[in-house]
């Protein structure tokens, strides 16, 4: 880009709105000062007008009190007789007015509201006056710029004229008596407005002298404007402007990778460097700086693409190594489940042969008491070694993702009296009354029965274990319709909306009168390896994959499970699963236990 190219045109560079901006500031200054001296000067027009006046007033004042004070010489007689000659003060001040204005263009006449002669008629500014003097007897004085009858501009002075004990003879009272002139007497009192006398100025001699002087005072202000106007351009073009357009063309040829361009050299101005040279002397470093960058900018490239290759190949590495071990704990674990499904399959055989004996020597009667006991002992034991072994083993499934539910119509009848026949021998021994009860509308429904039987003995299995001799353990099954939400309420995590429960609900309740759940372990009971108020003295024992149990099958059926407990007072826990319809119901009317 040459320089041409890069110039700026002229009308909107920083010259023009330099030059612009005073511009307008001058014409603005100007204007107020050619305003402010018209005012001025206009006022002070006025004043020597007024001045003027306030002259001519004095004189013919002292004219009229003169032909007043020397009535008695003027109107005798040789012989001393007094004889009236007609030359009283008001014809006297008028003769001389009169004389006055035919020799200038200044005009005085006098002039009262009730005039005895027409030539002496008040006109619109005197009525004004005349009325600002009876309004206030202490006004001197009323005068303002007025336009006469031609338009032409002129200033009007008026005084008050006060009766006096002269004027008393000729316009005094009785009103309508004629005077000695014949006029009839107005009934002025002593003090009043008798008159007034009007003075009348031209003003074009102030005008022209206004204008001469607004005129001459518009030069000399111009001229110093344009002095300074054109001082402070070229201190401006000389200090700012040039350095600026050598720094806009210092940045142009950086701007385009070129570093050959003469460093700006500001000479600094008087007392010492300014903002201007400090700004130059930083662009050059940088100019420098950036030139150094610049050069190695290929290089620094270079070193920073293979640092990226490495850091990806490390990437790769560690990727590859990540891979390695995601695939071996995948190994691990899928080992994990099937050594645990083998292992509890292969010890499901050998404990219920244990049972299956335990239980046929329990039923022979020759046995002596120690040997029963010993025989029940083990029947015991071996029932919780089965039950641990089905744990593990729904566990495993459950974690494998190999856990299917086998549908069928399950009678919740037949389930609850299994589950009780099972579980009754547990609960005699403790002395612990267990009771079931299945609602009369509980349909047949659709679910896996021995999953079923799983959820239902761990909830009685635990609520045996976790109460006191002498207590009681519920169960109860109940059915809720597609418009009940009782059945939602208190859902633990995983459970489903209610989109599942679209046909209705079955709730399976069990409630005892335990020793309860504390707030802060009922929200882990359902996690693996969790039981409630564990302790290293605990004194019921177990692995803690029973609740689990319940929740994994549970939610495998699309239902929830919750629990609601008080320390001390007893637990209760539901289970809600999604009522399946089956083809053919065949409702059971006895829901005794």
């Amino acid at each position: 880009m040459t320089d041409e190219a890069r110039k700026p045109s002229f009308r909107y560079g920083v010259r023009f709105k330099i030059a612009l901006s005073i511009g307008i500031i001058m014409v603005v200054l100007m204007g107020v000062d050619t305003a402010w001296n018209l005012y001025l000067q206009t006022s002070q027009a006025q004043n020597e007008a007024r001045e003027k006046a306030e002259v001519l007033a004095a004189e013919m004042r002292a004219a009229w009190d003169f032909v007043d004070m020397n009535q008695n010489v003027i109107n005798r007689a040789e012989d001393g007789s007094f004889r009236t000659k007609h030359l009283v003060c008001v014809v006297a001040a008028k003769s001389i007015s009169m004389l006055f204005t035919t020799e200038t263009d200044y005009s005085i006449r006098f002039t009262n509201e009730t005039p005895r002669q027409q030539a002496n008629a008040p006109d619109d500014f005197e009525t004004e006056a005349l009325a600002a003097f009876n309004a206030d007897p202490t006004l001197k004085a009323y005068y303002a710029v007025d336009e006469n009858a031609d338009g032409v501009k002129v200033f009007r002075y008026l005084e008050p004229l006060p009766v006096t004990e002269s004027c008393l003879e000729c316009h005094g009272e009785p009103v309508g008596e004629p005077d000695q002139y014949g006029y009839p007497k107005e009934g002025m009192q002593l003090g009043q407005v008798g008159g007034a006398m009007s003075i009348t100025e031209p003003m074009d001699i102030y005008e022209t002298g206004v204008q001469s002087s607004v005129v001459q005072q518009v030069i000399m202000v111009l001229c110093m404007m344009l002095a300074a106007f054109a001082a402070v351009y070229l201190v401006t073009s000389r200090l700012v402007l040039r350095p600026i357009d050598a720094l806009r063309r210092a940045a142009a040829s950086v701007g385009e990778g070129d570093f050959s361009y003469k460093p700006v050299s500001i000479q600094p101005a008087l007392g010492g460097p300014d903002e201007i040279t400090e700004l130059t002397s930083d662009f050059d470093s940088m100019a420098r700086d950036l030139q150094a960058l610049y050069e190695d900018l290929e290089g620094q490239v270079r070193s920073k693409t293979d640092d990226l290759m490495a850091l990806n190949d490390l990437l790769n590495y560690q990727k590859r190594e990540l891979k390695i071990a995601l695939d071996r704990l995948g190994e691990e674990v899928a080992y994990k489940n099937e050594f645990f499904a083998i292992v509890s399959h292969e010890l499901r055989t050998p404990l219920t042969s244990i049972l299956a004996y335990a239980r046929i020597l329990a039923d022979n009667g020759k046995l002596d008491r120690k040997t029963r006991d010993a025989v029940s002992e083990i029947e015991t034991n071996a029932s919780l070694l089965l039950e641990m072994v089905n744990n593990i083993l729904t566990i495993s499934k459950h974690a494998a993702q190999k856990d299917e539910l086998l549908l069928e119509p399950v009678d919740f009848v037949d389930l609850a009296g299994f589950v009780k026949k099972s579980l009754d021998p547990l609960a005699a021994a403790k002395d612990i009354a267990l009771t079931c009860s299945v609602a009369a509308d509980v349909p047949l429904s659709l679910a896996d029965w021995e999953k079923l039987r799983r959820i239902l003995e761990n909830l009685v299995n635990n609520a045996i274990k976790y109460t006191h001799r002498g207590g009681f353990v519920k169960l109860a099954i109940a059915f809720e319709g597609p418009h009940e939400t009782s059945a939602l309420d208190g859902t633990a995590d995983g459970a489903t909306g209610e989109d599942a429960f679209e046909h209705g609900v079955i709730v399976m309740t069990v409630t005892d009168d335990g020793m309860g759940i504390a707030p802060e372990d009922q929200e882990q009971i359902f996690e693996l390896y969790k039981q409630a108020g564990q302790s290293a003295n605990r004194r019921y024992r177990g692995t803690g994959l029973g609740l689990a149990v319940v929740r994994d099958l549970t939610e495998l059926h699309g239902g929830a499970v919750s629990v609601k407990s008080a320390v001390k007072k007893g637990s209760t826990f539901t289970v809600s699963i999604p009522y399946l319809p089956v083809d053919e119901e065949e409702d059971d009317e006895d829901p005794a236990c």
